[in-house]
């Protein structure tokens, strides 16, 4: 053997003369592929004017002084060119392209340009990924981008009592969260601390209904779809008129809605009278807040629908409380049966009470005078504009 076998490095023959020149080749080898930068790679032609030492790798098609060195690195020595053949493992340095390649026995490859990452235990960009986030990045932005149409991020649980969720937090204390949270239904939470949590919203899986189990309803309803009376020949409280005032949601401008439909008989001829009512028994045993007296009955019978908004002008406790009412009737008989007159309307301004009250109801108790046999078939009361 003449030569080494990875470096083919010129080996001393015994008893040889001129040891020095072998020696001194084998020591310009070694240089030449010591520390591997070339200056550039890919040309075909080498340069005019090298300067000695000066490495380059052959690119294809090599000509004139590299012809047939093609992917050998060729070295400028003594105004000439050694070349040697790179094997795999070896590292080298691109000047021209401030990149570092390696040889995989088949070409030059960089390896910072991985194209494929799979089964890596942690990623941290810019940040320290650990057990629990194994994915960490640190920047003023994230974008995941489409690859030609849609884009579509995936977050999966393997049960429904598991989590599926965003998270958004401040100071890594949980302040708000969104996905499947405890259920497939879709739900967005809310945290004041990190610690307690209060649902503000949720869609129903598979009927998509809204729900917002933590805000009031904007207005409060009540109603009475069985028939009262025949009766009301005495003051009588109206089933279906009462409502539970939330003392902390009325404001100026709250308004309670009533309306009745009646039928009347022949029989009773009194002033018809509406009492609001204001306590927390929802009975006769109310304290009357203001009354509304209409037009007195003739003996006819006759059919009709009473209606009476009240809107609170002022709230508040002690006598702070004010509000003022309208009734109004609209009845088949033109001049007679509920009333001598064609369409009524009556008008009451309370005296200041207390509405800040607990439990306190709201409703109307109806008289219609001795006789009387009035029967009610629908009763619907509301309270709206709350805050």
């Amino acid at each position: 053997m003449s030569d080494t076998p990875l470096l083919g490095l010129p080996l001393l023959a015994a008893a040889q003369a001129q040891k020095h020149i072998t020696h001194n080749e084998a020591l310009l080898l070694i240089d030449a592929a010591t520390q591997l930068s070339v200056v550039s790679r890919g040309l075909a032609s080498p340069p005019a004017t090298p300067p000695d030492g000066a490495r380059y790798l052959v690119g294809t098609g090599a000509a004139g002084a590299w012809a047939g060195a093609d992917g050998r690195i060729a070295v400028a020595q003594g105004g000439g060119w050694v070349f040697l053949s790179p094997r795999a493992g070896w590292r080298m340095w691109v000047e021209a392209e401030a990149r570092f390649v390696i040889f995989n026995g088949a070409a030059w490859i960089d390896p910072f340009a991985v194209t494929e990452f799979a089964n890596l235990a942690r990623v941290g960009v810019n940040a320290t990924a650990d057990d629990t986030n194994r994915l960490a990045v640190a920047a003023a932005a994230t974008l995941f981008n489409h690859a030609g149409s849609d884009h579509r991020l995936k977050l999966n649980t393997t049960a429904a009592a598991n989590t599926a969720s965003l998270l958004y937090q401040t100071g890594f204390g949980g302040r708000a969260e969104m996905g499947l949270t405890g259920s497939d239904d879709f739900r967005i939470n809310v945290s004041a601390d990190g610690a307690q949590w209060k649902t503000a919203l949720v869609i129903d899986r598979a009927s998509a209904a809204v729900s917002l189990p933590n805000t009031p309803p904007p207005e409060l309803f009540n109603q009475a779809l069985t028939g009262q009376g025949p009766g009301f020949a005495a003051d009588t409280y109206l089933a279906g008129s009462g409502i539970v005032l939330p003392p902390d949601r009325l404001r100026a401008g709250t308004r309670y809605g009533l309306v009745f439909d009646v039928t009347k008989t022949a029989a009773g001829v009194a002033a018809p009278v509406l009492t609001l009512r204001l306590g927390a028994a929802g009975t006769l045993a109310d304290a009357a807040l203001a009354q509304l007296a209409f037009p007195a009955q003739t003996a006819a019978a006759d059919e009709g629908r009473f209606s009476l908004d009240v809107t609170f002008r002022s709230v508040g406790s002690g006598t702070a409380a004010v509000v003022q009412a309208v009734a109004a009737l609209i009845h088949t008989q033109a001049a007679a049966g509920l009333a001598n007159s064609p369409g009524p309307v009556r008008r009451a301004t309370s005296a200041g009470f207390n509405s800040t009250a607990a439990n306190a109801v709201l409703g109307v108790s109806v008289n219609a005078g001795a006789a009387a046999a009035w029967t009610v078939s629908l009763v619907q009361a509301r309270l709206e504009n709350l805050q």
